[in-house]
């Protein structure tokens, strides 16, 4: 990763995801094999690390009895912050994840996509020089998805170095610098979503109902239960595709491929049959 990089790892659950974040955050102690976070060794340096890092867990959950204002404020202050800095710098970022108006309530009084956004708050205001965020708009509406990506382009504009992960393949191809697809703990794929999305062989993806009996050769599809997702390499191939399923079920949709495809290709057929088709 480069510095001021907006980084997405991406995988199916059980892939490893929240193990590499902990394990590069120093939750977690490596077994084997050796790693560097901002140049420091993750081993013998962890301390020097974590003065320099933050990180927000899947599951972590603000003070109940502190206000909005008083976590990210205190949270600050543990970090060393004036408390005179860290008020400022805590009006910032509850005026920032639109949560204003709920400034002065105490967090157990919040929904939980406001507590959310409070804590997303009190790791995103530190201006750490890395960032780990663990599904951070996990529970969030549209809204709030939309002004916490909005914050985290704004840091990382400004220098700041984050490392997220998510389930949401559009948001990542939409957000992300890089993206890490990684499955059973290895990385299959890295680079940008559109370079990601170009290496794909196919250009058109046809989602379709899955019936009983379809007499139609498909050479290049994924079976994802109760329906079929048919790749095609050029709008004439899929024009045909559309054309011999419709025979058999429904056809859903027709569109350019995009990253989940990229997602779906790779976690299904592999990195081997990826980069050979």
């Amino acid at each position: 990763m480069n510095k001021g990089e907006l980084a997405v790892l991406v995988g199916p659950n059980g892939a490893g995801k929240t193990t590499t974040v902990k394990l590069l955050a120093t939750i977690l102690k490596p077994t084997k094999g050796k790693a560097s976070v901002l140049g420091m060794d993750l081993v013998s340096e962890y301390k020097e690390i974590r003065k320099k890092i933050a990180y927000l867990p899947q599951d972590f959950e603000p003070y109940r009895d502190l206000t909005p204002m008083e976590a990210v404020m205190w949270s600050l202050v543990g970090r060393g912050w004036s408390l005179t800095d860290a008020r400022a710098q805590a009006k910032n970022w509850i005026e920032l994840m639109g949560l204003w108006d709920s400034r002065n309530k105490t967090c157990w009084t919040l929904s939980g996509g406001q507590r959310r956004r409070v804590v997303v708050a009190m790791v995103l205001a530190t201006e750490a020089d890395l960032i780990f965020l663990d599904e951070p708009t996990t529970g969030l509406d549209v809204e709030a998805r939309h002004s916490t990506w909005k914050a985290i382009r704004e840091i990382v504009k400004e220098g700041t170095t984050i490392l997220l992960t998510t389930h949401n393949m559009k948001e990542a191809e939409t957000i992300a610098d890089t993206v890490i697809l990684i499955n059973q703990g290895k990385t299959l794929v890295q680079g940008s979503p559109n370079k990601l999305v170009d290496s794909l062989p196919y250009k058109h993806r046809i989602a379709a109902k899955k019936a009983d009996e379809m007499d139609v050769d498909l050479k290049n599809f994924i079976d994802l239960g109760d329906r079929l997702i048919a790749y095609a390499r050029d709008y004439e191939e899929a024009k045909d595709l559309v054309s011999k399923l419709s025979d058999f079920t429904s056809v859903l949709s027709i569109h350019r491929v995009g990253l989940e495809d990229a997602y779906l290709y790779l976690v299904k057929r592999g990195r081997e049959n990826y980069e050979k088709a």
